[in-house]
């Protein structure tokens, strides 16, 4: 007798689409982590998280020969929860020393800060984009939660953000008081070369945009 079996149909896979940027350290201007932004609201899910990852790791790795990135998650953080991320980086082959969490300063002021503080507690890196308003306390707890802080250069023009010799704005507080706990600083949309130089000299360490690459 000749058994003849069903064809089997291929698996369909949803696409997930990201986009993907680069860091680069402000004193080398050497790309030092790759920041990933998911399209789309179907990147929620295990599968579709691993495989987006997996793919923006092996991306960011032909481009660069640091394997570090960071996820940019949503506004929602009632999507995700720190088992689901955990799962999906470690199917996606990312170890905790490479892989970094991004959170919203917003979202964690609406949703509390158990999910970055059940990822941090896991092993994960995290990492706070800062609002320039400051909303969020930013007391002991959270410079001991967060190893990374993210702001947007756009209106950080002042090296002396960075020093002592300045009146403490809300933001220049928030700055020593990350500089002290020893974490590392990023800067989005850095506009010139000038500004690079500028906020390096403030204590930033990363920096994205054109201009953030150059001397």
């Amino acid at each position: 007798m000749t058994v003849i079996p069903f064809p089997r149909a291929p698996i369909q896979r949803e696409p997930v689409s990201f986009t993907l940027g680069a860091r680069y350290d402000l004193r080398l201007g050497a790309p030092v982590s790759g920041v990933v932004r998911p399209l789309g609201d179907d990147a929620n899910g295990f599968s579709a998280l691993a495989r987006l990852l997996r793919a923006a790791r092996m991306t960011w790795r032909q481009q660069s020969a640091i394997g570090q990135i960071s996820l940019v998650l949503g506004e929602d953080l009632a999507d995700y929860d720190a088992e689901l991320l955990e799962a999906s980086a470690v199917e996606a082959g990312c170890t905790k020393h490479a892989l970094t969490f991004e959170f919203e300063e917003e979202a964690v002021i609406g949703a509390g800060p158990a999910l970055p503080e059940a990822l941090r507690a896991r092993g994960w890196g995290v990492a706070l984009r800062g609002d320039s308003a400051c909303p969020l306390p930013f007391g002991s707890k959270a410079r001991g939660l967060y190893t990374e802080l993210v702001l947007d250069a756009t209106d950080l023009d002042d090296p002396f953000l960075g020093l002592d010799v300045r009146d403490r704005a809300p933001l220049s507080r928030r700055l020593l008081a990350a500089k002290e706990a020893g974490m590392v600083l990023s800067a989005e949309h850095i506009r010139t070369p000038a500004q690079a130089k500028l906020l390096a000299v403030a204590g930033f360490d990363r920096g994205c945009g054109p201009y953030a690459d150059r001397d």
